[in-house]
């Protein structure tokens, strides 16, 4: 249990104590926090504000330190960035299920309905679990050879030269170097992060090397691709009740927690590329999650028709 927080009254002050507190892996004070959020809009505009320059700070000392290898790559222009501190403090519901299958002589699919998750044990030791609406496809008997055709899926796979393991998605290949990876297909992009050993992103073309800590976004129609570091801990951490960020845009966000909640969630254009950095517990339910995420951003929160609406601030 952490101490009670000492606030100084300058609200600048105040979220720079908090941005500190909250990066303590001991921090525990997340009613306070909230609390202190839900005064006025302004502590979450401070807090922001230290918590994105913090970040900056980080990837500017990060510069000159070494950095991972990675494979050259032929077309695309890298963009990276680096993990910093901080949480978010939310909540919601893991529904744990069984995934609905079909199966066909040529292929074996796999789908989990909105909040649900499931999990597939294969005969050479690997697993596969499924976020919220999720669909895969095996080709046949090869169980080393999947297809993500929508959604989120955490690969722990057992290493076999002999037999690589390759997941398809929208195109590009992904193949195993003995590995534990997480790959979200999103509406038009695919993200890839990695915590053990590696994976290559289509090995007969760009050949790109993806160690552990390292994350890749491909986005439809675009010839750059973003390489950046992830912090290892929260690779695959919806299966554990969390997501983690580090200034990815708010649409994003939406989109995963969509997923795991099975609500639908979206955000107005004007509130689409505002950046997120921290950890989103996941505890509680959608009434919680959604409102104190809106709290902590600075963003209105319009609850209608069983849907959730993220906007800008008036």
């Amino acid at each position: 249990m952490t101490d009670p927080p000492d606030i100084p009254e300058d609200v600048d002050a105040q979220a720079i104590a908090w941005v500190i507190r909250v990066g303590d892996p001991d921090f525990d004070e997340w009613k306070a926090f909230e609390a202190w959020l839900a005064e006025s809009p302004a502590h979450a505009t401070a807090y922001h504000a230290v918590a994105t320059g913090e970040a900056e700070m980080v990837e500017a000392l990060a510069a000159d330190a070494p950095r991972p290898s990675v494979a050259p790559v032929p077309r695309p222009a890298w963009r990276r960035a680096s993990w910093a501190g901080g949480a978010l403090a939310a909540s919601l519901v893991l529904m744990i299920g069984v995934a609905s299958w079909q199966s066909s002589p040529e292929s074996r699919v796999f789908e989990t309905g909105p909040g649900r998750h499931s999990a597939i044990a294969l005969a050479d030791g690997s697993r596969i679990t499924l976020n919220g609406n999720t669909r895969l496809t095996m080709r046949g008997d090869d169980e080393r050879a999947i297809q993500l055709d929508r959604g989120e899926a955490l690969f722990s796979v057992h290493h076999d030269a002999a037999r690589p393991f390759s997941v398809t998605v929208a195109g590009a290949t992904i193949t195993d170097v003995g590995t534990i990876f997480n790959v979200v297909r999103e509406t038009r992009a695919t993200r890839v992060s990695v915590a053990e050993g590696a994976v290559i992103w289509n090995p007969t073309s760009e050949a790109v090397h993806v160690g552990p800590g390292q994350y890749l976004r491909a986005q439809d129609g675009s010839a750059t691709l973003e390489l950046a570091r992830v912090e290892i801990g929260g690779v695959g951490g919806w299966t554990r009740g969390r997501l983690s960020y580090d200034g990815a845009p708010l649409e994003t966000v939406a989109a995963d927690v969509s997923r795991a909640l099975g609500v639908a969630v979206t955000v107005a254009p004007g509130a689409a590329r505002r950046p997120v950095r921290g950890v989103l517990r996941l505890d509680g339910g959608a009434d919680s999650v959604v409102p104190r995420l809106g709290t902590l951003l600075g963003v209105r929160v319009k609850h209608e028709g069983g849907a959730w609406r993220l906007s800008p601030p008036p």
